[in-house]
């Protein structure tokens, strides 16, 4: 058999197994979740009100918490795609990856004269090395897995010192076009123009130096993945509490509108259905939900008036649950549920929040700084900006009374 035919055999043999994976999970996830159903419809009138509401609680977190599994294994699974893409793609490097992968493991004095010359000098007052382009994708590529922000708001990458994107505001939609005989109203299309201007932010990773040294431990992916989580906790967080000072502006500093949710102290079915109808049409069509793992359990206890739960599981693999028709996303970083706070945000956030990358990132090797621990150091520093540009197409839950 030719060389081409064992790699295509290895490849559908490779896909047929993830798509039986992929089956089983979903199969197993809607067995949990009819089961548990059928079993509280079963108990329910036969035990008092207060011990079910026990035993809908400890039934949901444990739903909750084999959902928590998988999402964990689809996570792991995720970073073994792309580890493996990294696998594939070593021997196809460039001789600027090729230099710096030398570069992290042997510092800049053991560089052969042809590394050195395509190695490229940050222009940072601090000094140290610009990291390749595939090196930063690679980064890029992970950060979507760790951050939920990155991955349904809408990526702008600048070269620049910094942009300015139109701001919308509110406007009578027939400004917008006009039938014959009808006049077009150009004066009331009104757009500000708000200036992004990435802030810079800093990852330390201290590998032992004797992993750096072992040529066989894939010390690159390592790194990769160890900036890639550093940079997505520091950013998510700008990005749901941010103040706008030497930092992104969060989703919660901005002027957006709230509903109440109808009690002084919890979330209530009604409450989200106002939330959800409060949003203008045209953003509603591709809205989705943030809100932390706490809030989540919260949700999931809540039921429409045919006793049906607002929430629904996702019952393929990858995907998000959804709560009233919308995806849900988890960020540990939104409010608990508490008197007068928001823990929850609705709208399209695709449409109404932008994330702006500098291009490029820069790294220092840092050797004497941890000798004396058995490390190396490497400082990473990218720029990043984002903020809400749209506040019409979001809005907050705020946990008071109507």
């Amino acid at each position: 058999m030719e060389v081409l035919e064992v790699k295509e055999l290895v490849e559908k043999v490779k896909s047929e197994l993830a798509r039986e994976t992929k089956e089983d999970v979903e199969k197993i996830i809607k067995l949990i979740h009819d089961e548990r159903q059928k079993y509280e419809d079963a108990l329910k009138g036969r035990i008092s009100d207060s011990d079910f509401k026990e035993f809908q609680e400890k039934s949901h977190a444990a739903e909750l918490e084999i959902k928590k599994k998988i999402d964990e294994l689809e996570l792991r699974l995720k970073e073994m795609v792309i580890a493996n893409a990294q696998k594939e793609n070593k021997g196809n490097m460039s001789p600027e990856r090729k230099a710096f992968v030398s570069w992290v493991r042997k510092g800049e004095k053991h560089l052969q004269p042809e590394e050195l010359k395509v190695m490229r000098v940050s222009e940072d007052v601090t000094g140290g090395y610009v990291t390749p382009l595939e090196f930063d994708n690679r980064i890029i590529e992970l950060m979507k897995v760790y951050s939920p922000i990155r991955e349904i708001a809408e990526v702008f990458p600048i070269s620049g010192a910094g942009v300015e994107i139109p701001k919308e505001s509110a406007v009578d939609m027939d400004a917008f076009a006009a039938w014959p005989g009808e006049t077009l109203l150009a004066q009331d299309l009104k757009f500000a123009e708000e200036r992004f201007t990435p802030f810079e932010l800093q990852a330390l990773v201290t590998p032992k130096r004797t992993l750096i040294e072992d040529a066989a431990f894939d010390i690159e992916g390592y790194i990769q993945r160890k900036v890639a989580e550093i940079y997505s906790y520091k950013e998510g967080r700008a990005f749901v509490v941010g103040d706008g000072v030497h930092k992104p502006e969060g989703l919660l500093s901005a002027n957006i509108s709230s509903v109440n949710s109808g009690d002084a102290s919890k979330i209530t079915a009604d409450g989200l259905f106002k939330v959800v109808y409060n949003v203008p049409t045209p953003y509603a069509r591709e809205a989705a939900w943030l809100l932390n793992r706490l809030t989540i359990l919260e949700v999931r206890l809540l039921k429409d008036q045919e006793g049906r739960y607002l929430w629904q599981p996702a019952l393929q693999a990858g995907e998000p649950s959804t709560l009233l028709g919308y995806p849900v996303y988890e960020s540990p970083d939104m409010p608990t549920v508490a008197s007068n706070a928001y823990p929850i945000i609705f709208g399209n956030f695709r449409a109404g929040y932008k994330i702006v990358d500098r291009v490029g990132m820069s790294v220092q090797r840092l050797v004497e700084k941890y000798a004396t621990e058995g490390k190396i150091g490497f400082l990473f520093w990218k720029r990043v900006d984002g903020g809400v540009t749209v506040p019409e197409a979001f809005r907050k839950l705020k946990i008071a009374a109507s």
